[in-house]
């Protein structure tokens, strides 16, 4: 979907399903590379597949030694090691977060972000980024823990502190009754002007 004219928009609720939302992502991605920009709208995502961050990331960079953290689990570790692309979109991409912005969601967000090939737009994330997995009971309940560790490529831990935007953009209930985005207003008025700025 286009939006504001040539920035290209795509959304998605989870890190899960790579067979259906890969394809979806990159004709978005593919889409883009003709008009100003990306918005990837990570709001209410609610995570998934860590891994499937690093393979997203990966039409974002077209050379090597970049990664989005490392998973530490009993007895080995699990870098987050993006696969670059040759044809890479090179232009702007502005990443979409708010209060349920989870897990997946949030490796992306702060790796995109850490990278410098994206601005994170709309409110800090909740920090919820422990990887985890969900068991169900004898008697129908489910119990989910904790299995492995997080850090960033940095070195820093999300859990509990969560991803902090570029433009932090706090929509008012006015604005929303009147049908408007914020947060997406502001990123594409931010991708117009990178757009602009690398034309020159």
């Amino acid at each position: 979907m286009t939006v504001a004219g040539g920035v290209e928009y795509v959304k998605f609720n989870m890190f899960m399903d790579p067979v259906h939302v890969m394809p979806v992502f990159e004709r978005a991605v593919r889409r883009a590379a003709s008009g100003d920009g990306l918005l990837i709208d990570l709001r209410e995502n609610m995570g998934g597949m860590g891994a499937m961050a690093a393979w997203l990331a990966g039409f974002f960079f077209d050379e090597k030694g970049h990664d989005f953290g490392t998973f530490t689990m009993k007895g080995t570790e699990l870098k987050l090691v993006i696969v670059p692309r040759q044809d890479a979109f090179d232009g702007p991409v502005a990443v979409l977060v708010d209060g349920l912005s989870l897990s997946a969601a949030e490796f992306f967000a702060d790796g995109m972000q850490r990278s410098g090939r994206a601005a994170v737009f709309g409110q800090r994330t909740p920090g919820f980024a422990m990887p985890s997995v969900i068991e169900k009971l004898p008697n129908g309940d489910a119990i989910q823990y904790v299995h492995a560790d997080y850090v960033t490529s940095g070195g820093e831990r999300l859990e509990g502190a969560g991803v902090t935007p570029d433009f932090e953009v706090i929509p008012s209930r006015d604005v929303l009754l009147e049908g408007r985005d914020p947060v997406i207003e502001a990123a594409v008025e931010w991708i117009k002007s990178q757009k602009g700025s690398m034309s020159q």
